[in-house]
């Protein structure tokens, strides 16, 4: 059995390990000049694996799950300890490296192939697939390749620098896959800077709505960062294939202070304009939060801050910041694009793939896995697990149909 992986991301890895290990002849096409690049940056370079707790995916929910029920955490361990590679489990079920560095991983996945004899070929970008009467026919700039299977783990288009160009879907169009449009995800949110300027940097905790008309979207809560361009944060990023235009950030900063609620909130305001009468109108939030901070808000609030004392703020002016630190609002102008996205919501249509197997419901022995798929999940692990998981299956899967 002749398998082509193409794509040496996390998925193409794991599936050319496993294939070779089953006994197939395996070839690894990366059109980068080395595999693994984007395995490096993830986790901020500690590379999260995987996550124990319950799956959670925005994008392709069902098919994911399938995946999951099949290779999940007990599988993967598996995978991970037969290449050698120790693990630790951290907060929220996050499991890492046991080193804590992402080159760790790349090394034993390296050493894996090296050991299974994958012949890895870098710098080979794939222009065409062929079927043909006994297996596939895959074309890139220099050569012509001949092989029975052929696993598609190329990835999406997120971080195109590290690998990731979306180049491969057109392939798949022209074998009649339909693509459900790419859009960044786990990305920076861009909003109205006006209310935000001046106050890049500062960071609060927050509870995150996206909100459209009475709807939300989405809501998410952590820590915020506030930028020159909007806002970024891990409960931004989560909320970013939620934002669209018309809709808005909502932030509710009260629990941040201190606050349980927009009544305390007030009732706070009120107590320091009888207690701090005398002070300028810009010591009123001290204690709270920033002062710059103290400025957006208050502006927003419409309190101006010259020539005034906390003494001569009105009932109504403390009603309407409390209202403020409830939902201070950031109408969206759109998110970061897919060069900042740490992953690609989108992709090949998972309706045209046997989730047992991820085997193509269209065309026999080509195989797909990972972020080529429409699946994208959260933060913590979720979507390297999808990547692994369904690498390994798509593997499996070739060589149980030889058997």
């Amino acid at each position: 059995m002749e398998i082509i992986v193409i794509g040496g991301g996390a998925a193409g890895m794991a599936a050319a390990i496993e294939a070779a290990g089953l006994g197939a002849k395996v070839t690894l096409l990366e059109r980068m000049d080395r595999i693994g690049k984007k395995l490096l940056a993830t986790g901020n370079g500690r590379c999260n694996l995987m996550n124990t707790g319950a799956p959670c995916y925005p994008g392709g929910e069902a098919f994911a799950h399938a995946v999951l029920d099949r290779c999940g955490v007990k599988e993967q361990t598996a995978f991970w300890h037969e290449v050698g590679l120790r693990l630790r489990e951290e907060d929220g079920g996050r499991v890492y490296p046991a080193s804590g560095q992402a080159s760790t991983v790349l090394d034993a996945l390296r050493l894996a192939l090296e050991n299974r004899h994958v012949d890895v070929m870098t710098g080979a970008a794939v222009k065409d697939i062929r079927p043909c009467k006994h297996g596939f026919t895959v074309v890139t700039e220099e050569q012509s390749l001949r092989c029975d299977k052929v696993i598609l783990a190329g990835g999406g288009c997120a971080q195109p620098k590290l690998g990731s160009d979306g180049s491969l879907w057109s392939i798949m169009e022209k074998l009649g896959h339909t693509l459900v449009k790419p859009k960044p995800a786990l990305t920076q949110i861009m909003t109205e800077t006006l209310p935000i300027k001046g106050i890049s940097g500062i960071r609060v905790k927050a509870e995150v709505a996206v909100v459209k008309g009475a709807s939300i979207l989405h809501q998410e809560s952590g820590e915020v960062l506030f930028t020159d361009y909007g806002v970024s944060g891990v409960c931004v990023m989560q909320c970013a294939r939620f934002a669209e235009q018309g809709s808005v950030i909502r932030l509710n900063l009260l629990r941040g202070m201190g606050f349980a609620d927009a009544k305390q909130a007030e009732e706070e305001i009120l107590r320091r304009r009888d207690t701090w009468a005398d002070q300028p109108m810009e010591k009123l939030m001290t204690g709270l939060c920033m002062p710059k901070l103290a400025g957006s808000l208050c502006m927003e609030a419409g309190i101006r801050f010259r020539d005034r004392v906390i003494g001569s703020l009105k009932i109504s002016e403390a009603a309407v910041l409390a209202r403020v630190l409830e939902a201070f609002q950031l109408p969206v102008k759109g998110v970061k694009g897919f060069e900042t996205a740490q992953v690609t919501a989108g992709g090949l249509d998972v309706n045209e793939f046997i989730r047992e197997t991820m085997e193509s419901r269209l065309v026999p022995g080509l195989y797909a896995a990972g972020e080529m798929l429409d699946v994208d999940g959260t933060c913590g692990g979720f979507n390297l697990m999808f990547a692994f998981g369904s690498g390994l299956i798509a593997a499996r899967a070739c060589m149980e149909e030889k058997a």
